[in-house]
């Protein structure tokens, strides 16, 4: 059984698919095709990539779905797939550096409570992205452009060489414990698109286990490119959309009713 399975999530992805797939096999034993198992979930592309991805890495899992069915439900359909007690997810629009994946799996492996350990996003100009989050309250949502600056600020301040206990990561990468996956339920579905890692590192959180950030690992991240879906959606009513069911599950009667009013 492979030490890991890796789980892509795709959707008219062919522009940035292949780059991701080219370093996940040459930039890492542990992730490469001969190594660890692939699998990619399509949420109904048209652009032909999944055919060519076959052709290239003719061992790959392939799950076509009938049509898009969100991020949350296609992800669990790839863990339900995954064989072996790590999975890394990972966006397509991202490039691993030179064993990155192996210091996460390293230190995920090395301390039983972590249920959860993501890299240092780095963009396409070599700066630093924000990776590390706080947990999202009312108090994050009505000041969060000083929130953002605040993170921003201090995601200099996390050092190579550490390993740091954090309340949420941004989900572009990151690789997870299998048995406290299953132990939270998963993924929860009714998330389409955005908030659903958010939930997820919570309940882990809740369980007891560890949302950890490894800064020397290092993963490219070129946000917004991981789809080349013509559909265009109004990304904040989906995001609103999705901070009303996380605040339903998670936050008290009164942040609801505020959160209800304020957007």
């Amino acid at each position: 059984m492979s030490k890991l399975s890796v789980v892509l999530v795709t959707r008219n992805s062919k522009s940035v698919l292949f780059d991701c797939l080219k370093a996940l096999d040459n930039n890492d034993e542990i992730t490469s095709s001969k190594n660890a198992q692939w699998i990619i979930v399509d949420n109904n592309s048209t652009d032909g990539s999944i055919d060519e991805v076959l052709k290239l890495y003719p061992n790959t899992v392939v799950i076509r779905n009938s049509d898009n069915f969100g991020f949350a439900k296609a992800a669990n359909q790839g863990f339900n797939n995954a064989e072996s007690d790590y999975i890394l997810y990972i966006n397509t629009d991202t490039e691993i550096t030179k064993n990155s994946i192996s210091k996460l799996y390293d230190k995920i492996v090395s301390d039983d409570k972590i249920a959860v350990i993501g890299p240092r996003l780095i963009r396409r100009n070599n700066t630093i992205q924000k990776s590390v989050y706080p947990e999202a309250t009312l108090c994050t949502e009505i000041f969060k452009p000083v929130i953002k600056l605040y993170v921003s600020v201090k995601e200099n301040f996390y050092k190579e060489g550490n390993c740091y206990q954090v309340n949420s990561l941004r989900g572009a990468c990151f690789i997870i414990n299998r048995k406290y996956m299953e132990q939270v339920g998963c993924f929860d579905e009714r998330y389409f698109f955005y908030l659903e890692e958010t939930d997820l590192f919570r309940q882990l959180k809740l369980a007891g286990k560890k949302i950890c950030y490894l800064p020397e690992s290092r993963v490219y991240h070129y946000g917004g490119l991981g789809s080349d879906d013509k559909m265009t959606f109004d990304k904040k009513k989906m995001y609103n959309t999705s901070l009303l069911k996380y605040f339903k599950k998670n936050r008290n009667k009164f942040e609801n009713f505020v959160i209800k009013k304020i957007i």
